[in-house]
C-alpha cells in the first residue's frame, strides 16, 4: 500500500483536496500515491493527455525497490530489461575499457534491480493505475497562475480549482516554480552539453550482424523482453540552444551529432545504427544551484521532481528522484496527523528531500563529464584507470579485494541504497511524539 510504514497508524480523517499542476511521472506517481494513501487528487495537464515519448529512461534499485512496495513488480517486469552491468568504450577508438558489473551478490543485498524502461511505457502504467485509484485528470488544460495564500490554480480559461495542497510537477519549465523559489526559480547557468535520446526497434537491428550483437548484450538480462535499442549521446552545444521537451522529436542530424568524431572503422556501425532510427529528441538543460525552497511559506504549494531539482536529462535518477518525492509525500501525508498539522508535513519533505537530490544532482553531473572527458590528459588517465581496474571488475564479488570495491561502489551503494520509507519512518521515530504533542509547530 503507497505510503504504508510499519506499526505505525494510518491516517484515517481529515483528508485533503490536492490539485497537481503536471501530468509527468513525478505528478502522476504523487497522485497514485496520495489517493490510495486516502486524500481526493485531482491532476491538472495541459497536453491531451498520450505521452509520445520512446525514449529509454533508468530505473535503480532505489526506485526499483519503491515500485515493488506499491505492488507494482509485475507491471513493471512487463515493460522493463534487467541490467547486468555497464561497459566502458572509447567512442574514437572503439576500444573496450572495461565493464562495472551488477554482481548478483550485491544485487541481493539491494533486494532490487537495475532496470530499463520506456519513459512512456512508465507514464502509461502510472497514469492506468492512478485513474484505477480515483484520480481524476482534466486535459487539455494549461494552468497560468497560482495563490499560494488562497490555495488556488488559475487556468488559461479562466477556472479557479482550490486545493488545500497545490503540487507543482509542471517540470522543467515549472510555472509554479517561481511561486515558491522566487527569481532564482528563472535563472541558471545553460549547459555546454545536450542530451539526445534516440531509440531504434531491435526488429531493425537482427538481421545485421554487425548490430545483432547489440540486441544480445551481456549488459542486460537475456530473458529480458526487448523493443527497442535506446541511445543517449551527449553532445556539445557550440553554443545552440536547445528545447528541454522530451515531447518533441525532430529529423534525424547526423552533422548535429557529429557522428565523424567516433574511430573510422566504428563510424560504419555507428552511423547505421542511429540512421535506423529517422528521428532524435535533443535536450537541453539549464543547470541550477540547488533551491532554498520547495514549499511556499503559506504551507499550501510545494514541488516535485523536474519543478524542484532539475537534473540533467537522460542520467540515471531522473525518474527516480521523482518517484522518492511520491514516496516521500504520501508516506508523510499517510501519519495519524490533523489537516492543520499540513504546513509540518510539507516542511518534512523538504527536509527530507532536499539534501538527497542536491547529493544525486551533483553526483550526475559528476559521472556525466567523467564519461564525456576530451582528448587529452584526463581522458587518457581516466582510461589508463579502466584498463587497470578491468580484470579486477570481473572478479566474483567475493574474489575482490575490499579496498578495490570500496573505491568502485562506495558512491552507487549511497545511491541505491537509500529508501525513501525508511527516511520517513527515521523522522516520524524522531519528532512524531514532540510534533503530535506541539500540533502544528515545526519541531526544530
Amino acid at each position: 500500500m503507497p505510503g504504508g510504514l510499519q506499526n505505525i497508524p494510518r491516517r484515517t480523517s481529515q483528508m485533503l483536496r490536492f490539485v497537481v499542476v503536471g501530468g509527468s511521472i513525478a505528478g502522476v506517481a504523487c497522485a497514485y500515491a496520495l489517493q490510495e494513501a486516502g486524500h481526493q487528487v485531482l491532476v491538472v495537464e495541459q497536453g491531451d493527455g498520450r505521452c509520445n515519448s520512446h525514449g529509454g529512461i533508468r530505473c535503480p534499485p532505489n526506485m526499483t525497490r519503491l515500485l515493488n512496495h506499491w505492488g507494482l513488480g509485475p507491471a513493471i517486469a512487463r515493460v522493463s530489461i534487467k541490467a547486468n552491468r555497464f561497459t566502458f568504450r572509447n567512442g574514437k577508438s572503439g576500444e573496450e575499457l572495461g565493464p562495472l558489473v551488477l554482481h548478483e551478490k550485491l544485487m541481493k543485498a539491494l533486494a532490487a534491480d537495475f532496470l530499463y524502461m520506456q519513459h512512456g511505457a512508465l507514464h502509461a502504467m502510472f497514469v492506468e493505475f492512478a485513474k484505477n485509484a480515483g484520480v481524476q485528470f482534466r486535459y487539455n488544460t494549461e494552468v497560468v497562475s497560482v495563490d499560494p495564500w488562497k490555495g488556488v490554480v488559475v487556468t488559461r480559461k479562466g477556472a479557479r480549482l482550490s486545493a488545500d495542497v497545490i503540487i507543482g510537477a509542471d517540470g522543467y519549465r515549472s510555472v509554479v516554480r517561481p511561486v515558491v523559489v522566487g527569481p532564482e526559480g528563472i535563472k541558471g547557468v545553460l549547459d555546454k552539453r545536450v542530451s539526445v535520446n534516440i531509440t531504434v526497434p531491435t526488429d531493425l537491428m537482427r538481421p545485421h550482424k554487425d548490430l545483432f550483437q547489440l540486441t544480445v548484450s551481456p549488459e542486460v538480462d537475456p530473458k529480458s523482453f526487448k523493443q527497442e535499442y535506446a541511445i543517449v549521446m551527449h553532445v556539445p552545444t557550440d553554443g545552440k540552444p536547445a528545447q528541454d521537451s522530451w515531447a518533441r522529436s525532430q529529423p534525424l542530424d547526423e552533422k548535429f551529432l557529429k557522428l565523424d568524431r567516433f574511430e573510422p572503422r566504428y563510424v560504419h556501425e555507428v552511423q547505421k545504427l542511429v540512421r535506423f532510427a529517422q528521428t532524435m529528441t535533443p535536450t537541453g538543460h539549464t543547470i541550477y544551484e540547488p533551491f532554498d525552497n520547495w514549499v511556499h511559506e503559506s504551507g499550501r504549494v510545494v514541488l516535485v521532481g523536474e519543478a524542484a531539482h532539475p537534473l540533467m536529462p537522460n542520467g540515471s535518477h531522473n525518474a527516480a528522484m521523482s518517484i522518492e518525492d511520491a514516496m516521500t509525500l504520501s508516506t508523510l501525508f499517510s501519519l495519524p496527523a490533523a489537516k492543520s498539522h499540513t504546513s509540518v508535513l510539507l516542511s518534512a519533505y523538504e527536509e527530507l528531500r532536499q539534501p538527497r537530490c542536491a547529493a544525486t544532482q551533483a553526483s550526475e553531473l559528476r559521472k556525466r563529464d567523467f564519461v564525456c572527458l576530451p582528448i587529452g590528459p584526463e581522458q587518457q588517465a581516466r582510461d589508463d584507470g579502466l584498463r587497470d581496474a578491468r580484470a579486477r571488475a570481473l572478479l566474483d564479488w567475493d574474489d575482490a579485494e575490499e579496498e578495490f570495491l570500496r573505491d568502485t561502489w562506495e558512491e552507487y551503494i549511497d545511491l541505491f541504497a537509500f529508501d525513501a520509507r525508511e527516511a520517513v519512518e527515521d523522522w516520524w521515530t524522531k519528532w512524531g511524539r514532540l510534533y503530535r504533542t506541539r500540533g502544528c509547530q515545526h519541531p526544530e
